[in-house]
């Protein structure tokens, strides 16, 4: 029978009524026990911190520790703690752990806490990780685990100890990461949404900090320069701009780093053999403390537009001084432009076509089914192919008609240019 109790709390109690401390051959004499049992209890109740030493002299004075016990302070922690012994039964358990194993204390000691993990949902898999005994001292792993009906993110974290009375055990320190596992996901997805919109646009996105050093850029800002955009990352800003255009830029990221707030400049810059103009927004990326620690920009190209103008709007400008009717549709036929010269040609305004279908105007069915815009998808070039056309009321117009297929990624069509004149 093990009296390693019986010892400890006969010791416990008689340094307790003599607070100022005791020799082992005084605690000897006072509890009529051997010097060898006392110094052998003593020991293993200084190793797990229940007394404290002081030397006089030659002596040494063991008396009660003023320490705050540890299962005391676990009730404290928000993280569930459970302490088994070697079998893995239940001797202890923090309000953390009854609260989310949703039992009481007084139902969870002397329960195997395996068991009511893998109520909980533990796999066996782990499980068997845990029983095993080549495994480390210290085993940890991320899991889902049940509680109060809803499936939750944790670590789970299992360590073994030896107790105060040498006895072997183990803790169970389960951590709920739910609400961090769930941000981390709906960060990857708001990183691959952004890097992917970033690598299929024209403009040159980048993001930095607030001292210029790059921490990111898009594929069209790499270019733009001949390099790999992963060659940019913490490369300052400073070092790829005109000395005119530094302070201008500076100017602008401190604007949005002190208040806050988007910021939009116009600048040029050299660029090899040529000054190229540049639309430019920052926008702040704020941390919990609204404090920016990041700058993202979008800088477009409006080298040779007019003050105010676009690339986009230039074109547009140009195409509607051509007598010509200029249509521009998706694959399946919807109009995504109507210029002047169909609006004359027709006599339907574009606010009315755009969106609808090109096919009510290039009617196959006055053309012996001839879809040409099928036909221009699946590759085929026209040029001055005499068609017919349905103009406003119903009326009927020979006209030339030429296509061309779009494409802003090779063998993927993206839609069909078709341009007509009159016969």
């Amino acid at each position: 029978m093990d009296n390693t109790h019986h010892y400890i709390s006969r010791i416990f109690d008689f340094l307790r009524e003599n607070q100022d401390g005791m020799t082992i051959s005084e605690m000897s004499v006072g509890l009529s026990m051997s010097r060898n049992t006392v110094g052998k209890y003593i020991e293993m109740m200084f190793q797990s911190g229940m007394v404290d030493v002081r030397t006089v002299g030659k002596a040494k004075i063991f008396f009660l520790s003023k320490r705050v016990p540890v299962t005391t302070l676990l009730n404290y922690l928000s993280l569930a703690v459970i302490q088994t012994d070697e079998r893995f039964t239940i001797q202890n358990a923090n309000l953390s752990a009854t609260d989310f194993l949703g039992i009481g204390f007084s139902s969870l000691t002397g329960r195997n806490v395996l068991d009511l993990l893998t109520i909980q949902g533990l796999k066996q898999e782990i499980k068997m990780k845990i029983l095993s005994s080549d495994r480390p001292l210290i085993f940890a792993s991320d899991l889902e685990l049940i509680k109060a009906d809803q499936k939750r993110f944790v670590w789970l974290t299992v360590a073994d100890v030896s107790m105060y009375d040498g006895a072997r055990g183990h803790y169970f320190i389960i951590e709920d990461v739910h609400d961090w596992k769930e941000a981390e996901k709906s960060r990857s997805r708001y990183y691959a949404l952004f890097h992917a919109i970033a690598a299929e646009t024209d403009d040159r996105i980048f993001v930095m900090t607030p001292e210029l050093i790059f921490t990111y850029v898009n594929p069209r800002f790499g270019q733009a320069f001949n390099r790999e955009p992963q060659s940019f990352i913490g490369e300052s800003r400073m070092n790829i701009c005109d000395n005119h255009a530094k302070p201008l830029i500076q100017e602008a990221a401190g604007y949005v780093c002190s208040r806050g707030e988007p910021y939009r400049t116009l600048f040029s810059i050299q660029e090899r053999d040529q000054v190229r103009w540049f639309d430019e927004r920052l926008f702040p990326i704020q941390d919990n403390n609204g404090d920016v620690r990041e700058i993202i920009g979008f800088s477009r190209d409006i080298t040779g537009f007019q003050e105010g103008g676009s690339a986009r709007a230039l074109l547009a400008s140009m195409i509607d001084l051509l007598h010509e009717a200029v249509i521009t549709t998706t694959p399946a036929g919807k109009v995504l432009s109507w210029n002047r010269g169909a609006e004359q040609m027709t006599g339907y305004p574009r606010d009315e076509l755009i969106g609808s279908s090109a096919l009510s105007i290039i009617t196959p069915e006055l053309n012996n089914g001839q879809d040409i815009i099928r036909e221009t998808c699946d590759g085929k070039e026209i040029k001055e192919l005499k068609f017919v056309i349905r103009a406003r009321g119903g009326r009927k117009k020979r006209v030339f008609l030429s296509t061309s297929r779009l494409s802003f990624q090779e063998n993927i069509s993206s839609g069909v240019c078709i341009v007509i004149r009159e016969q």
